[in-house]
């Protein structure tokens, strides 16, 4: 679904990422590594960020995700959430995501309907349709919003950057059942979650772990209990 062969990124004359060769399939997949080592930026590469240099191949679904402009990226079935959402005054969260679905084929009624849905689940305000796209949002509601906009577009490849940040403990468990249920229902989706929280990972129960080095390499196992290793004994583990 999303595969990476030798993918590089430069960002100001920096090499942040090296040669970077990754698989990712359907279902769930967690990304981990210390504080500055490239997994926001491997994310902001892939989405088409403009001002990274990128070299080395990268496919979504069999196509050349490289050769697209960002809103083809999208179209081709990319999302990229982010650690700080950006506040919008005067677009409303519901305004926000029509926009996103005029090339859907689904009324207001009903893309309104399943956005109230979705924002009761997670537990979020009334009228929070109606309120400005992340103004005066706390963390956790910001989080929120991006995973309300990851179920209404549903993206075929979706990389989710810390999504359990500010969320309270009932919020993560209905994240985690929302997230299974999003790749359980068609086995053509994939997530990249980029996360250090254990219990999710656990809950999440991923096919693949993910770990960016400081050098900007990275290794990728099926073998799960390396985030255990790794928050027992530290980076400098694996």
């Amino acid at each position: 679904m999303l595969v990476t062969q030798e993918f590089t990124v430069e960002v100001e004359g920096n090499t942040i990422l090296d040669d970077l060769t990754l698989e990712y399939g359907p279902g769930v997949h967690i990304v981990m590594g210390p504080n500055g080592v490239g997994k926001s930026t491997f994310a902001h590469a892939l989405m088409g960020k403009p001002d990274y240099i990128t070299e080395g191949a990268v496919q979504i679904n069999g196509k050349d995700l490289l050769a697209m402009e960002v809103h083809e990226r999208a179209q081709a079935g990319l999302f990229v959430s982010f650690q700080t959402p950006t506040p919008i005054e005067g677009l409303s969260n519901y305004q926000f995501m029509r926009q996103c679905l005029k090339e859907k084929d689904v009324t207001i009624k009903e893309s309104l309907g399943e956005f109230k849905r979705i924002a009761s689940e997670y537990g979020l305000p009334d009228q929070w349709d109606k309120k400005h796209l992340n103004v005066q949002a706390s963390g956790g509601e910001k989080k929120k919003n991006e995973l309300i906009q990851l179920e209404l577009l549903n993206p075929t490849v979706a990389i989710l950057d810390e999504p359990d940040s500010g969320l309270d403990v009932d919020a993560i468990n209905t994240l985690v059942r929302r997230l299974t249920n999003y790749v359980e229902t068609d086995d053509s989706r994939c997530l990249i979650i980029i996360s250090h929280y254990q219990q999710l990972i656990e809950k999440l129960n991923p096919q693949t772990v993910t770990v960016f080095k400081k050098n900007g390499t990275a290794i990728q196992t099926d073998d799960i209990s390396i985030t255990q290793k790794i928050l027992e004994s530290g980076f400098n583990a694996v």
